[in-house]
């Protein structure tokens, strides 16, 4: 029966007032697949303590772009960034390829510029720094953040942005992209989480009622989030965390329909230190 509720929160908020995205462009393979690589990526990304979105449409954008993420390490910033465009890293999964080479240390600008390009394709999250005195690069990426990163800064409120479900077929082509969006209908949805453990929901609806219902949340040591009160009751890698932004995904490969990539946004209220 709590279950039923539960459903019928989210129901209320999400599916009845969803947004679907018309089918897009192949972000891997392309419309026309001249050369079966993607082009368009929206990258979150932090210099130091400032956050930042840049959307990119060709291959000359992102070389640019870590060029000059480069030079930002190069000048004694950490610089950490996640492709939110999701479908990369799903194809690299679907076809059964691990992602290696998760660490580097490299003296050669060239070497970390070539390991970040490697790591975005691979669906990571990607950070980077340089020491001055010794030369070197340093380069670590990850498919969930690192439970003590999560752990500062998921206590408090977050507004829950979207839900980004994308759907490719058995050859990992982009079969739709569709989003799901609290506001389009007029609702809104919030979780709160504790330091006790405890989270909760609250869902104002498109008819103006409020409803709220209580779980609990646990990190597990690989920082993948778990919660009764997330989408589906599922365990959710933590792609990006910041005091301003969180992004979840959770993978599901090798269905009859294809191979599913979900996605879900949210952005701090209060709390979150």
């Amino acid at each position: 029966m709590k279950k039923a509720i539960r459903l019928t929160l989210f129901l209320m908020a999400l599916t009845v007032t969803f947004v679907a995205c018309d089918k897009q462009e192949d972000p891997i393979n392309g419309d026309n697949n001249d050369n079966n690589v993607y082009t368009e990526r929206l990258i979150i990304y932090t210099v130091g303590s400032n956050e930042n979105r840049r959307t990119l449409n060709t291959e000359s954008e992102w070389d640019s772009m870590l060029d000059q993420l480069c030079d930002q390490a190069y000048n004694g910033n950490e610089v950490v960034f996640y492709n939110m465009n999701q479908s990369t890293g799903l194809l690299i999964k679907a076809k059964g390829a691990e992602p290696k080479n998760r660490t580097i240390t490299t003296t050669n600008r060239d070497e970390i510029k070539s390991w970040m390009k490697e790591m975005e394709k691979q669906g990571l999250t990607v950070r980077v720094t340089y020491d001055d005195g010794s030369g070197t690069w340093h380069g670590e990426a990850y498919a969930t953040a690192p439970a003590d990163n999560t752990m500062g800064v998921l206590i408090g409120t977050w507004h829950f942005n979207c839900m980004v479900v994308s759907q490719l077929d058995q050859n990992g082509h982009l079969i739709n992209s569709n989003l799901y969006e609290p506001e389009a209908g007029g609702g809104s949805m919030y979780y709160t989480f504790s330091e006790n453990g405890s989270v909760t929901l609250t869902v104002n609806g498109i008819d103006g009622t409020t409803a709220t219902d209580n779980g609990v949340w646990s990190l597990s040591d690989d920082g993948v989030l778990s919660s009764e009160l997330l989408p589906n009751g599922l365990d959710w890698n933590v792609n990006w965390i910041t005091p301003n932004t969180m992004i979840l995904s959770h993978n599901n490969i090798g269905t009859e329909e294809g191979d599913f990539y979900y996605q879900l946004q949210f952005e701090s209220v209060s709390g979150a230190k």
